[in-house]
């Protein structure tokens, strides 16, 4: 085997900071992200305390060698919050990977005017106790 990225230093040599993972790898981009090792919270009562791990979303460019920090939307869900792309392992080639959308959340994203085209049609059709919807994201031919 032969790797495709090290980390240098290598990890057993120093104390990180985050985690550093590797998610959906296209010809000419591989996406990552970080995960701060340390939680965070927000939030002053037990009641509204959330925990959370910091997370940095990245993008690795092949063609210029260069790293930039990556958003990626869902143009028919654009308040959604930043999609994480993880590599379908499961299904065939031409699934890049596959999203878990909540129907109550389609639900009341429809009923603010949040959705476009076809999940719009979706979230129209459907009830907030039913089952999530599995949104599959195909590679461009």
């Amino acid at each position: 085997m032969i790797p495709f990225m090290v980390r240098t230093p290598s990890i057993q040599s120093n104390n990180p900071e985050a985690f550093l993972s590797l998610g959906l790898l296209t010809e000419r981009y591989w996406f990552l992200q970080t995960e701060k090792i340390e939680p965070e919270t927000i939030g002053t009562t037990p009641a509204d305390v959330k925990v959370f791990w910091p997370t940095t979303y990245l993008m690795y460019d092949r063609q210029e060698s260069a790293i930039y920090e990556s958003t990626v939307i869902n143009d028919d869900f654009p308040n959604q919050t930043n999609i994480y792309m993880v590599r379908n392992y499961a299904a065939n080639d031409e699934i890049a990977f596959q999203r878990k959308l909540e129907a109550f959340q389609l639900v009341e994203a429809n009923e603010k005017g949040e959705l476009k085209g076809r999940l719009k049609e979706i979230a129209a059709e459907l009830d907030v106790e039913d089952n999530p919807v599995i949104m599959l994201v195909k590679y461009k031919k």
